[in-house]
C-alpha cells in the first residue's frame, strides 16, 4: 500500500479550504494565514501576518477572544463558538470559529489554529424555515374549516381552533382519541366502514357524510373529506381531515384535501451566480452575481447563445452535451466544470449546477448556478506547513475527513469523522473506505453526493460525502480525499416543509391558503397605488357531482383539470385562480371595477358552458359565479360576500352570475346576469 505523506495531505487541504485559517502564536500574532482569507476577510496573507489578532474582532470582542486564547494555551478545551469577525473594510459578519493547539515536538502548546466559516447565509436559512413553519401553524390555527391530523391508527394528533369549536370540547379532549369516538352510535357500522376504506394511508382520500355527536350529546351531520399526507417517496405518514356542518350550507360540498408538495424554483439570493437558458440552449436571464464573477453585463450574457465564444473550445462538446442530456429529462441534476473566458481574456474555472426547471411555471428553462473555483483548481503545493499544524487543522474541522488510497483503503481519518459514524477511531484505519460508508462499492472519480447511513446506535443518519482526488508532486493522484458531513437535521426540515402545500396537487393552482395570501397582497398592493379596485370572484360548478359520482373519480379529476386550464385561459394575466376544494374555485382580479369584473365572470361562464370531453364521451357543465367588490366592502370580506352571492346565483337556476351589494337582503342580496 502506498503511504500518503501527512505533509503533503495536510497542505493540499488547507490551500483548498473554502473556511479562513489562521495561525497565532502564543502572543496573540498572526503567524500565517490561508489563501480563503483574502476571499472571506479581504486581506491578502502576507499583509496579515504580523498583525494581531484583534484586527479580525470588534473592539468590544478583543478581551473574549484573548480570554478563549489564554484557557487554550493553558490547555483547557474551547468549544467551537458563534462571534462577529471584521472584514479588512470594517464590516462585519457572523461566523463559526473553532480554535485548535499547535504543539511542537516536545508536545508543549507553543500557537493555536483558528477556524473561520461564514454562517450569515445558513443563519439567514434557518430564520427563514422557522418562519414558514410558524406561518403553517398559524393558517392551520386560523382557519375557519374545523381540521384534524390523524396518524395512521385513526387516532387524532392535533385539532385546531374551529375543531374544538364545532364538538365542543377542549383540544385536549382529543388527544390520541379515536376518531370513531365521535361518531353516533347509530351511525358507527358505517362510519366504520367507510374510514375503514381508506385503509389509513393505502388510498389518497375518501369524503364521508354522517352523523356524530358534540359535547352535549346533540347530533351533528357533517361532511368529513380525509386525505392522505405523503412523504417524498409516496409513503403515507398521517391523514389529514376536516368536516363541513352540512347543517349551515344548502348542500354538502368536498373540503379542500391537504398534500405535501414543495414549491421549487430559481433562488433569488443576489450573492447566487446563476442563469436561466431555453430549449434552444440560449441564456435568457442571468442574475447580478454572474456580471460579478465574468465581467458580462446582463445585457450581454443574454445575447450568447450556448455561451459561444465564451466556453473554452475544449469545454465545448461536454457543455453542450451535458446541457442535451439535463434537456431531455425533466427536473435531471448534473453536476460538471468548464473554462470561461472572463471579458477581460483571462480563462476562470468554473463548477456549474444545471437542473431542467422546464415544467416549473415560474422558470421554464434550465438553471444553471455558477461557482468560481480557480483558485481551488489552480492552488500549487506552496505552502510549507509543520505537521503538528495540519494535525492541528484536521482535528479541529468541522467536517469528518477521510484519507483514501487508490486500493479503497483508509489511510487516515480525523476525529470529526470518527464521531459522524459513530465508531472508535482506531478501526477507522487500513480498513476500505465502502465498508466504513456503508457503499456497494468505491470509486475513485470525484463529486459529491449524499447516502443513507445506519449508525451503529439504531438510527439512520443522512450524510453529504464530498470526493476529490488528493494530488502529490506526480501527475498520478495517490487517493481520494472525502470530506463527510452529517445533513440529517437540514433534510428532515426540509421534509417538514414539503408537508406545507402551497398549490392543488390534482390542477396545480393555489390552494386556498396561497389564495388568502394573495388576496392580502392584492389589498396591500391597493393601498400603495390607489387603484381603481379588487374583486373575487367564487365559482362553483353547476351538474358535476353526477359526473364524478356517474363515471368516476378518475374521470371527475379530468374534468376539474380541465375547467382549471380554461378559467385560468379566460382572466387576465395578473389575475389569480385559485381552487379552494372540490369543485369551488376563486379569481382575484386587481385594478378592476364592477363592469369589468362581470365581464371576466361573463367570459368565465362562457368557457365552463362548452361541453367537456373525456374517455369518447362529453359532458356538459355549467357554474354559478358570485362577484363582491372592495370598495365598496372591506378585502376581508370578499371571499364570504362572492360566496353568499355565489349561493344566490345557484339558487336561481346556476349558470349565471350575481353581485353582491351592501344593503341588499343578506348582506347583498346581488344582481343576476344570464351570459
Amino acid at each position: 500500500m502506498q503511504q500518503i505523506d501527512q505533509g503533503q495531505l495536510l497542505a493540499s487541504i488547507a490551500a483548498t479550504s473554502h473556511d479562513c485559517i489562521v495561525s497565532v502564536d502564543a502572543r496573540g500574532t498572526i503567524l500565517w494565514a490561508s489563501p480563503a482569507t483574502l476571499g472571506l476577510l479581504g486581506w491578502r496573507p502576507e499583509d496579515l501576518a504580523g498583525s494581531e489578532l484583534a484586527v479580525l474582532t470588534p473592539r468590544q470582542g478583543g478581551d473574549v477572544h484573548a480570554a478563549y486564547l489564554d484557557r487554550l494555551l493553558a490547555g483547557e478545551r474551547v468549544d467551537p463558538f458563534l462571534d462577529t469577525v471584521v472584514r479588512r473594510d470594517g464590516s462585519t459578519f457572523k461566523a463559526s470559529v473553532t480554535l485548535g493547539p499547535v504543539h511542537d515536538a516536545a508536545g508543549a502548546i507553543t500557537g493555536v489554529t483558528v477556524i473561520l466559516r461564514d454562517v450569515t447565509a445558513h443563519l439567514l436559512e434557518q430564520r427563514e424555515l422557522t418562519q414558514a413553519l410558524e406561518v403553517s401553524r398559524a393558517h392551520f390555527e386560523q382557519v375557519a374549516t374545523p381540521q384534524a391530523i390523524l396518524d395512521l391508527r385513526g387516532h387524532l394528533t392535533s385539532v385546531n381552533p374551529a375543531w374544538c369549536e364545532l364538538f365542543g370540547h377542549p383540544e385536549e379532549h382529543f388527544t390520541d382519541r379515536d376518531l370513531l369516538s365521535l361518531v353516533h352510535p347509530m351511525d358507527l357500522h358505517q362510519a366504520a366502514e367507510r374510514l375503514d376504506a381508506l385503509g389509513w394511508g393505502s388510498l389518497d382520500s375518501i369524503t364521508y357524510q354522517g352523523v356524530f355527536c358534540d359535547a352535549d350529546g346533540r347530533s351533528l351531520s357533517l361532511l368529513l373529506d380525509a386525505t392522505a399526507l405523503r412523504e417524498a417517496d409516496g409513503s403515507a405518514y398521517a391523514v389529514a381531515v376536516s368536516a363541513r356542518d352540512l347543517a349551515l350550507v344548502d348542500e354538502a360540498r368536498r373540503a379542500a384535501a391537504v398534500r405535501a408538495s414543495l414549491y421549487e424554483a430559481l433562488g433569488r439570493r443576489p450573492w447566487a451566480a446563476a442563469l436561466v437558458i431555453d430549449t434552444e440552449l440560449r441564456i435568457t436571464s442571468v442574475t447580478p452575481a454572474v456580471t460579478a464573477m465574468l465581467g458580462y453585463a446582463p445585457t450581454e450574457a443574454v445575447r450568447v447563445a450556448a455561451w459561444e465564444g465564451v466556453v473554452h473550445p475544449a469545454d465545448s462538446a461536454t457543455v453542450t452535451e451535458t446541457l442535451e442530456r439535463v434537456r431531455a429529462e425533466p427536473w435531471r441534476t448534473e453536476r460538471f466544470v468548464l473554462r470561461a473566458r472572463h471579458r477581460d481574456g483571462r480563462w476562470l474555472w468554473v463548477e456549474e449546477t444545471v437542473t431542467n426547471c422546464l415544467e416549473d411555471p415560474d422558470i421554464r428553462g434550465l438553471v444553471a448556478n455558477l461557482r468560481d473555483i480557480t483558485e481551488q483548481v489552480r492552488t500549487e503545493e506552496a505552502l510549507r506547513l509543520s505537521e503538528a499544524l495540519h494535525r492541528a487543522l484536521l482535528e479541529t474541522a468541522q467536517d469528518g475527513i477521510l484519507a483514501v488510497a487508490r486500493d479503497g483503503r483508509t489511510t487516515f481519518a480525523n476525529a470529526r469523522v470518527a464521531q459522524i459514524l459513530g465508531r472508535p477511531l482506531a478501526e477507522m484505519y487500513g480498513v476500505e473506505a465502502d465498508h466504513l460508508l456503508g457503499l456497494p462499492a468505491w470509486e475513485d472519480t470525484a463529486g459529491r453526493f449524499e447516502l443513507r447511513y445506519r449508525h451503529p446506535d439504531g438510527h439512520e443518519r443522512t450524510l453529504e460525502v464530498a470526493r476529490n482526488p488528493l494530488m502529490g508532486a506526480d501527475p498520478e493522484p495517490l487517493g481520494s480525499l472525502v470530506t463527510v458531513a452529517d445533513v440529517t437535521e437540514a433534510r428532515l426540515v426540509e421534509r417538514t416543509l414539503r408537508r406545507q402545500a402551497l398549490h392543488d396537487p390534482l390542477t396545480g393552482l393555489p390552494n386556498r391558503y396561497l389564495f388568502l395570501d394573495r388576496l392580502e397582497t392584492a389589498a396591500a398592493r391597493h393601498l400603495r397605488t390607489f387603484g381603481r379596485g379588487t374583486a373575487v370572484l367564487y365559482l362553483d360548478l353547476d351538474h358535476f357531482k353526477p359526473v364524478n359520482d356517474g363515471h368516476g373519480h378518475q374521470v371527475g379529476d379530468e374534468v376539474l383539470q380541465e375547467v382549471a386550464r380554461r378559467v385560468a385561459g379566460a382572466v387576465r394575466a395578473t389575475d389569480t385562480v385559485g381552487r379552494l376544494g372540490g369543485d369551488e374555485f376563486a379569481i382575484i382580479c386587481e385594478d378592476t371595477d364592477e363592469g369589468a369584473a362581470v365581464l371576466v365572470a361573463a367570459k368565465v361562464l362562457g368557457e365552463l358552458r362548452r361541453p367537456f370531453s373525456s374517455d369518447g364521451e362529453e359532458h356538459q357543465l355549467g357554474v354559478s359565479i358570485g362577484v363582491a367588490l372592495a370598495p365598496p366592502y372591506h378585502v376581508e370580506e370578499l371571499v364570504r360576500r362572492a360566496d353568499a352571492a355565489m349561493y344566490r346565483a345557484k339558487q336561481l337556476g346556476g349558470s349565471r352570475v350575481a353581485v353582491s351589494r351592501p344593503g341588499e337582503a343578506g348582506g347583498g342580496d346581488g344582481q343576476a346576469l344570464m351570459s
